[in-house]
């Protein structure tokens, strides 16, 4: 069995999220998937699932972050430049259904307020198809009572100086009920020091709405 030598493995995975590693080792990702980054920035999730043989699209506001993406894709001759675009992830340019799996990796917490975040987060449901995975990580208040600084409803001030807006539990069990979601896991988050909390959410659609 061949096995990497551990200096490639930058090479092979890149900068990918450890937490979407974890739902790779699951087996929720598969060779031959049409796969959604939301939010994709410049690319760091792309590098492995690329070479893994999944379908990759992606979608950023920021005209800057698509460019340098579509440059990663063209480097590795893929020919699939054309995959990534410049998008409001609150209103995507996809059929309903499109997508085997949907991430949005370090992204919800740019949302505007709650309306925002709700509507970005019912449209990455909308592209999903029925029995596939969202797959967000973002940070939360999850774990933080009393260690952040709140400027409105929802924003707080973030110890390294930008203000985010911050989703609590309450609000992922709300969506995640109104969603019709299965939870493929536990809510799962990880605390930073005091500087901020990570939860990861993973949901899967029903494959027959009720």
């Amino acid at each position: 069995m061949y096995v990497p030598a551990l200096e490639s493995l930058p090479a092979i995975f890149g900068n990918l999220d450890i937490y979407l590693f974890d739902q790779l080792l699951k087996g929720r990702i598969r060779k031959g998937m049409d796969l959604l980054d939301a939010g994709c920035g410049v690319g760091r999730n792309i590098q492995y699932l690329l070479q893994a043989g999944v379908t990759v699209y992606g979608a950023d506001i920021s005209a800057e972050a698509i460019h340098k993406t579509r440059e990663l894709a063209k480097q590795a001759s893929y020919g699939i430049e054309g995959n990534f675009i410049v998008s409001d992830l609150a209103a995507l340019p996809y059929a309903k259904g499109k997508f085997d799996v949907v991430l949005c990796s370090a992204v919800l917490h740019f949302a505007r307020d709650e309306e925002h975040f709700r509507r970005i987060v019912k449209e990455l449901w909308r592209v999903l198809k029925p029995g596939g995975m969202l797959f967000c990580r973002f940070s939360t208040t999850i774990g933080m009572a009393g260690k952040l600084q709140q400027v409105s409803e929802r924003h707080y001030q973030m110890p390294d100086g930008p203000v985010w807006f911050l989703a609590d539990e309450a609000l992922l069990q709300d969506l995640s009920v109104s969603l019709d979601a299965d939870l493929l896991e536990p809510l799962k988050t990880v605390l930073v020091e005091q500087v901020r909390s990570m939860t990861t959410w993973v949901l899967q659609k029903e494959m027959v709405p009720k």
